[in-house]
């Protein structure tokens, strides 16, 4: 699979995410995690060329669209952070990434992609920043951007997994939590690689973009397994 196919099948598996759980909004069931999805969705498509240069131009041709996917980014990351710690029941998870703690790092890395945003030389739409790669304060950007993403997936990754090994739960619940296990591992995997200097060829994308198709495939078997526990709950009111 090339780069340009897996983020292509990112950005359908992320527009489908978000379209299933449209029903379930008009019972506000699932707005956090319809939101994190739509912005993921957001994200991944500027992630893309075409797409990017298509937005950017609008914007001024300055790179702006790179700066909005890093800030949609982080909410994706809080967002799931926030809703998939409490469905994992871990109140540890949810202290570290919503609590004093979680939350000054969350600023603390917006206020260092805003400061080395604007100290850079950025004129020309550039996808993912690549012909600016020379600047210094263009791969600071880049490491900051890649931090707190890694922080939230590290602090899910166990309780996600503990959620796989729940005998008490359906299959295709442990199923989707191993999935979901498996993407935040990817994502502490390809931060750890980032900051090596090992050159990662093709694993640049394939391993974010990897990440991201099993985190959103797990949280729509999720979904499908909260459906199917509600129906059987009806039918059975039904029979009883």
């Amino acid at each position: 699979m090339n780069a340009m196919t897996i983020q292509w099948a990112a950005l359908g598996l992320c527009a489908a995410g978000s379209a299933i759980r449209i029903p379930g909004l008009r019972d506000a069931r699932g707005r956090t995690m319809f939101l994190a999805l739509v912005l993921l969705t957001f994200a991944v498509g500027l992630s893309i060329d075409p797409l990017y240069r298509a937005m950017d131009a609008v914007l001024g041709g300055v790179n702006v669209a790179n700066l909005l996917l890093r800030m949609a980014l982080y909410a994706v990351f809080l967002l799931f952070g926030i809703r998939m710690a409490a469905a994992f029941g871990s109140m540890r998870a949810r202290r570290l990434i919503a609590g004093p703690f979680g939350l000054s790092i969350l600023a603390l890395t917006v206020a260092a992609t805003l400061h080395f945003f604007v100290s850079s030389e950025l004129e020309g739409s550039s996808t993912g920043l690549h012909a600016f790669a020379g600047q210094d304060t263009v791969q600071q950007y880049a490491a900051v951007g890649r931090l707190y993403p890694g922080y939230v997936a590290a602090c899910l990754v166990i309780p996600a997994a503990l959620a796989a090994f729940d005998r008490h739960a359906r299959i295709i619940h442990r199923v989707a939590c191993a999935l979901v296990a498996s993407g935040y591992s990817l994502v502490v995997v390809f931060v750890l690689l980032r900051l090596t200097a090992l050159d990662l060829m093709y694993w640049d994308v394939l391993l974010p973009f990897s990440a991201i198709l099993l985190t959103v495939l797990g949280l729509c078997l999720i979904r499908a397994s909260h459906v199917i526990g509600r129906r059987s709950a009806s039918a059975a009111n039904r029979l009883a």
